[in-house]
């Protein structure tokens, strides 16, 4: 796995507003990170939600458009969901962001995390 992939990931149980089910998400944390924990599938790597409901795109949120990201609507990633999970909660690769959609998922990240 690497920075940028979409994999399906099981994020239940959540809490309150936290984004549940399975669902799309992208992975964040670094790729030396992501090896690391998928070396058996007990490590942990940082993922951003993913969601089809694109009615309103915040700074803090990113378009997906599906033809460039492998997903089967446009979407949007969810900055302000931003959290680790077990690498074991990681299913099937189901595409990637292209480096300038990447950037602006980093850019989106900054603006949540006020870095």
């Amino acid at each position: 796995m690497r920075r940028g992939d979409i994999y399906w990931v099981d994020l239940e149980p959540a809490l309150g507003a936290e984004a549940n089910k399975i669902r799309p998400a992208v992975v964040v944390s670094n790729d030396a990170a992501n090896r690391a924990a998928g070396r058996g599938g007990r490590g942990v790597v940082t993922i951003v939600p993913i969601t089809s409901n694109t009615a309103k795109v915040y700074p803090f949120q990113v378009l997906l458009p599906a033809k460039d990201c492998g997903l089967g609507a446009d979407s949007k990633a969810q900055a302000e969901q931003v959290r680790t999970v077990a690498a074991a909660r990681l299913r099937a690769r189901i595409g990637g962001l292209p480096p300038a959609v990447l950037k602006q998922l980093d850019e989106a990240l900054r603006v949540h995390l006020s870095l």
